[in-house]
């Protein structure tokens, strides 16, 4: 997970704590996605495929909508 939670530090979604603690990234079990938690364990943020099948998109369980997207050529 290091490249994906490089790509969300960069973009604001997530913030590093200097003891680490501040996030984490998870499998959904609920949906084929990952879930953002915070340092309380509530879930901010799901990462999904987007509509195109490749790239992935950052959605905040807060308002719905997509906060960022993260194109499929920069993951590799």
């Amino acid at each position: 997970m290091g490249y994906l939670e490089d790509m969300l530090v960069r973009n604001g979604v997530i913030y590093r704590a200097p003891d680490g603690s501040s996030f984490r990234i998870e499998g959904s079990l609920v949906s084929n996605s990952l879930v953002v938690r915070d340092s309380s364990g509530w879930v901010t943020h799901r990462i999904e495929r987007a509509s195109n099948g490749v790239d992935l998109v950052v959605r905040s369980t807060k308002t719905g909508l997509v906060e960022t997207r993260i194109s499929a050529s920069s993951l590799f």
